[in-house]
């Protein structure tokens, strides 16, 4: 499933960037036995230069991404927080 993240600044509260969000589930997820998706988010270069100096934010929560891999033109992270649900898998 592909989505996007939004980036924004908090005073004065506007969205100043967006980009691809991936996320990845396991096929034998059901209602009776959900798995948690894995959220990967897809910067360029200059939008995680941007955020790792707090020129915008992606959530509420205090922590940045982790780093999760990269390539010549894309930057990938995983939110500090997705996976704080604990289901199983």
């Amino acid at each position: 499933m592909t989505d996007k993240w939004e980036g924004y600044t908090s005073d004065p509260y506007a969205i100043v960037e967006q980009g691809p969000l991936i996320s990845i589930g396991n096929p034998q997820w059901t209602s009776a036995k959900p798995y948690q998706d894995i959220p990967i988010m897809v910067f360029t270069p200059l939008q995680w230069s941007a955020m790792q100096r707090n020129e915008f934010h992606i959530s509420a929560a205090p922590i940045n991404l982790s780093l999760f891999g990269y390539n010549d033109k894309y930057i990938f992270g995983l939110p500090a927080r997705y996976n704080f649900t604990f289901p199983e898998g």
